[in-house]
């Protein structure tokens, strides 16, 4: 039977009833460069999508490089804030002589080492104190034992860093507040350092903390 087309309409209607013809016709219209865009346009997504997870790769073994190196200059630092704080230790040890007369409380007897906190420890009551103070107290940086003017016995609870700050303040007064606790006798607390922190600052105006400057010269530094 024959198909009478007359408008749009009816050409549109006969091509959806006969796919076949459909096809025929694309492929008289369109040239075989056009028929194949759709493949060649998923081919084209297909490499692109590739070609950016090769460069995520990429980008993600520099990231990998870069905390390798920060990992390192972490430790770097580290290391060289221990071998820095240590010899400020060194260097403070040598003017500790000077520090009761820098606080006006008198002169230095002696230093207690680790030996004479430990048995100052095993000799008195340290109920309610924790055990992780009481390992840091006898791991202090230094504690004087002094004699004020008076004659009377006092100490002074040391905490020596490179830039003091508010940890070291806050051993220093904890520790002082132990030896007069352990001893009955005065303790004050001091730290010593070539700079300190605000916060440091403020707790030296307010009397809590005694700051011996180390002069920056004797460590050869600026």
């Amino acid at each position: 039977m024959a198909t009478t087309i007359n408008t749009i309409e009816d050409l549109m209607e006969v091509l959806d009833s006969h796919p076949e013809w459909l096809e025929a016709m694309r492929s008289r219209l369109l040239t075989r460069e056009l028929l194949a865009l759709p493949q060649t346009f998923a081919g084209f997504v297909e490499t692109t999508n590739r070609r950016f997870e090769a460069i995520d790769l990429r980008f993600d073994g520099v990231d990998g490089r870069f905390d390798g190196v920060d990992g390192r200059l972490q430790r770097l630092d580290d290391m060289t804030g221990v071998l820095v704080g240590a010899f400020a230790r060194k260097e403070a040890i040598k003017e500790l002589v000077l520090l009761p007369d820098h606080m006006g409380i008198g002169k230095r007897r002696r230093l207690l080492g680790l030996e004479d906190l430990q048995a100052l420890v095993r000799s008195v009551d340290t109920a309610g104190i924790p055990a992780d103070d009481l390992r840091s107290f006898r791991r202090t940086d230094t504690i004087v034992e002094a004699e004020d003017d008076e004659g009377r016995t006092c100490y002074i609870a040391a905490e020596v860093s490179f830039t003091v700050n508010g940890r070291d303040t806050s051993r220093a007064i904890r520790n002082a507040g132990y030896m007069t606790r352990f001893t009955g006798d005065r303790a004050y607390a001091a730290v010593m350092g070539v700079h300190a922190d605000k916060h440091v600052l403020d707790m030296v105006d307010s009397g809590e903390v005694h700051w011996y400057r180390l002069d920056p010269m004797t460590l050869d530094v600026k």
